[in-house]
């Protein structure tokens, strides 16, 4: 969802403080939830600041791209390694959960003993 325009806040603090409007009245005056107008309110009277507050990008990813780059070789090195023996031998500490979730974003399976890359075909 996008933050409200830089506009839209000045007036509505405008408003609260100019007008002494009621947080129901700028809400309804405006169109927006009285949460929202409670919130800018709020920004503005700790921060400082009319700005939206920086969103959250998520999660950062757990393994470099050099961590990443030295799994892959160590698959293609002894693809029958178990994601225990992947994990040790990379030197990670990140849990299994993890090793799996990357090899099978590199597009890898495990197919009875050993780990193979997907077929991109759709055929054996």
């Amino acid at each position: 969802m996008k933050p409200i325009s830089l506009d839209l806040r000045q007036r509505i603090v405008a408003a609260r403080h100019k007008d002494g409007q009621s947080l129901g009245q700028i809400a309804e005056r405006f169109r927006i939830p009285k949460g929202t107008v409670q919130n800018i309110l709020e920004r503005y009277r700790d921060a400082g600041t009319l700005e939206p507050a920086p969103q959250n990008a998520g999660r950062k990813r757990a393994l470099g791209e050099q961590e990443v780059k030295l799994l892959e070789a160590k698959v293609s090195e002894r693809p029958d390694w178990t994601l225990t023996q992947l994990r040790d031998a990379c030197g990670l500490s990140v849990s299994l959960v993890t090793v799996h979730n990357y090899l099978k974003r590199m597009g890898y399976t495990l197919k009875k003993k050993s780990y193979t890359r997907a077929s991109r075909s759709g055929t054996t």
